[in-house]
């Protein structure tokens, strides 16, 4: 009982504190939104959408229609989403109430983790009101604080500190009860987030290994059963869940930014906002530091820690092996730092950044994780357990007079982790009316849902695939795009999700390039029903074929300031021929280009395997630059041209992030511009497998020299070739002519004469 009494004031004061940290979003916690835009916004639509909409508990429709998404790379929290919409299936319906639902666990979470921090220091015999105050301190102060503004699945701060609890009681007294709890807290966690099944795999098998099981005295006999249950069905649930659960093949396995998402030394041990770091300003340069390496221990942690490393270089150079790994007098505790400290080390993108990049082609599924900064997070939790049971350890048997010493680093402690958190209330704290309102008002928009399959929002954005970004073209507008979709419970055609397939992302972005031939997507449409524009008329960046598809469509009614419109299948079928005529037509009154003042190359004296059109093509080289254009454009007038070609496997990973740099001068090898572009940010259409990629090029004389260069290929880009290399002064056109095809400035089209 007493023990109860005393987690239950735990459980109070990280409540407390809790409340205090997220100030009046609690009032009114339903309708109070952690993020009003990105990530954070489309985790709360996908959540709310596949509680409400979907049929299945492992597929998610919000969003990539016609395809949809598996709901454990849709942004939808499997556990909660499912869990609620279970209950609400079969119980009682708790679907209202999922914004409290889902904000109250975040915040709990925050609560609990004073519990389970408090734990671990009663667990290594420390005292009540030191762990208490010290657990609070370390809770604040928690890098994953700064992600309940987006990543919500990542702010549980509970998830880390709880592994280090499990183990630290399993390891005192095994028993298959705690490792059945282990499993399942391992199951939640990794189903959650990725980087949580990461984290677990890591500390667990590193704990089993620690333990030796290849030394005679090992007892199998008593220890199979907890390596099962801790280690071998995580690691076969997991992945079947991810991977055998889902039919999309052709996911990034080469994710962007995983040496740009690290942590350093200075994100971990300095912090340059705190004022009494300031002065470092003066003296040091201190790199602009990436939100995602961010891991501050704190000011006490960062000196304790170069004392610790001090000591330990020291006896390593001596030889004292137990004395250099020996930190504390707690094994698992020094195992567990030392871990943390690889990991570390491992944020830091080592050995990868030593010119060691090659090794990221062997790292396998490990490359999912681009975010290595959050690598840093088990040393942060680590650090600051080692640095304040290490403080007390070297003070409880001082006299009164050096234990009042103690209030230096608590209120340090404190002072760092009310600096985290004192401005968190502000940023979460946001009002989302449209999607508040479509998620618990009961009536429906002025328009007769059945005859919709789907929505497609104007401005269009796909984001997710890793090799095409395409984001929203004015602010603002996704959130209502969301909103429409959960009112009507029809479907977006657009995506913001993680590691989506390359090949469906194209398939659906093609509505919105010139559309050179047949939309493939449109096979896989319902052609009874029509699709719903939902246009931002006060974009004024949506580009030119998202016009077309506007002025096709028909005008039904007005919601929140935006435009409900009617777009039949069939019509926007036809717009490839409407293009076309629109094309030819504009481009009569260009003046046609002359001999010599423009640049066209089919490659047609090297055969290849494949070719856009002809025989040959040029294969890129994957180890040094590949020249695609040196030299002046003869008899040239314009101060602007337009470089065009084709590139294909284009709907393969890697390969469009692939990059084109062009420099321009008076003379060669005296350059004055530089541009460089990858293939995704300029592509214009697509061909099948190829892609047209289209940039405008000034220059400061129509004389000046042009060297267009593509960068080596990225690795895993496999074979790559381009074809119909074309530089043109932009206000010309170039005419060519196939057996069965027109060639205008590089733009295929059916030869009908």
């Amino acid at each position: 009982m007493k023990k109860l009494v005393e987690y239950i004031v735990v459980t109070a004061v990280g409540l407390i504190f809790t409340y205090l940290f997220a100030g009046d979003v609690v009032k009114n916690i339903n309708h109070r939104y952690f993020s009003q835009s990105g990530d954070g916004a489309k985790d709360y639509y996908a959540t709310f959408y596949h509680i409400k909409h979907d049929k299945s508990y492992i597929h998610s429709n919000s969003m990539n229609y016609p395809f949809g998404e598996s709901i454990f790379f849709a942004g939808s929290q499997p556990i909660v989403s499912n869990a609620i919409k279970f209950i609400s299936q079969t119980i009682y319906d708790i679907s209202p109430y999922t914004v409290a639902i889902h904000n109250l666990l975040i915040l709990i979470s925050i609560a609990l983790t004073v519990l389970v921090i408090y734990l671990i220091f009663r667990h290594l015999n420390l005292p009540v009101w030191y762990s208490l105050l010290v657990a609070t301190g370390i809770t604040f102060l928690s890098p994953q604080i700064d992600r309940i503004g987006g990543h919500f699945a990542l702010s549980y701060t509970i998830v880390l500190p709880l592994f280090v609890l499990l183990m630290l009681r399993f390891n005192r007294k095994p028993t298959v009860g705690k490792s059945i709890f282990i499993l399942l807290v391992g199951l939640w966690a990794s189903i959650t987030h990725g980087y949580f099944f990461t984290f677990y795999m890591v500390m667990f098998l590193a704990f089993w290994l620690w333990q030796k099981p290849w030394r005679k005295g090992f007892e199998w006999k008593k220890q199979w059963l907890h390596m099962v249950l801790q280690l071998a069905i995580p690691l076969i649930v997991v992945p079947t869940l991810l991977l055998y659960l889902d039919s999309v093949e052709d996911r990034t396995t080469w994710p962007w930014g995983f040496l740009f998402y690290r942590a350093y030394p200075e994100s971990v041990f300095l912090s340059s906002g705190r004022p009494y770091w300031s002065w470092l300003n003066n003296l040091i340069k201190i790199r602009n530091l990436q939100w995602e390496g961010i891991a501050y221990v704190g000011l006490i942690s960062t000196l304790v820690f170069i004392i610790i490393f001090y000591n330990s270089i020291k006896n390593t150079i001596k030889r004292q092996w137990s004395k250099a790994f020996g930190i504390t007098n707690q094994p698992l505790v020094n195992l567990l730092f030392w871990l943390s400290f690889l990991l570390l080390l491992f944020s830091f993108g080592m050995p990868f950044i030593f010119k060691m990049e090659f090794l990221l082609e062997y790292l396998g599924p490990i490359r999912q994780f681009r975010g290595i900064g959050r690598f840093a997070w088990l040393f942060f939790y680590m650090m600051n357990i080692v640095t304040f049971y290490l403080i007390w350890e070297k003070l409880k048997a001082k006299k009164l007079i050096y234990r009042i010493l103690l209030i230096i680093p608590l209120i340090t402690l404190s002072h760092d982790a009310w600096f985290n958190s004192k401005s968190q209330k502000f940023y979460i704290n946001n009002n989302l009316p449209e999607l508040d309102y479509a998620f618990h008002a009961n009536s429906k928009p002025p328009i007769n849902i059945d005859e919709f399959q789907a929505i497609m929002p104007i401005p269009f954005f796909s984001v997710g695939s890793e090799n095409y970004w395409h984001e929203s073209a004015c602010f603002g507008s996704m959130v209502k795009m969301y909103a429409l979709s959960q009112l009507t419970g029809l479907p977006l055609n657009a995506t913001y999700t993680s590691r989506s397939s390359v090949w469906r992302c194209v398939e659906n972005l093609n509505l919105i390039m010139e559309p050179l031939q047949e939309y493939p997507v449109l096979k896989y449409y319902n052609h009874g029903k029509d699709i719903l524009l939902f246009v931002d008329p006060h974009c004024d960046q949506i580009n030119l074929n998202e016009r077309r598809i506007v002025n096709i469509s028909t005008p039904i009614d007005t919601l929140w300031g935006y435009e409900l419109r009617r777009l039949k299948v069939a019509d926007l079928a036809k717009l490839p021929e409407v293009y076309r005529s629109e094309y030819l037509n504009a481009t009569l009154e260009m003046p046609d280009t002359i001999t010599g003042n423009y640049y066209f190359q089919k490659f047609e004296n090297s055969p290849t395997p494949i070719a856009f059109m002809g025989t040959g093509a040029l294969k890129l080289n994957n180890r040094n630059y590949t020249n695609l254009y040196w030299g002046r454009l003869a008899n040239n007038n314009s101060t602007e041209v337009t470089l065009s070609f084709w590139v294909s496997n284009m709907k393969r990973d890697v390969v469009p992030r692939n990059r084109i740099e062009i420099v321009t001068g008076k003379e060669k090898g005296k350059w004055e511009t530089w541009n460089g572009f990858g293939f995704m940010e300029k592509t214009i259409a697509f061909w099948n497998d190829w892609a047209l990629v289209e940039y405008n090029l000034k220059l400061s004389s129509p004389a000046d020299f042009i060297c267009v260069l593509v960068a080596p290929l990225l690795p895993k880009s496999g074979e790559v070739y381009i074809d119909n290399v074309l530089i043109r002064p932009t206000n010309h056109k170039v005419n060519y002519f196939e057996t069965n095809f027109l060639l205008v400035n590089n733009r295929v089209f059916p030869n009908c004469n």
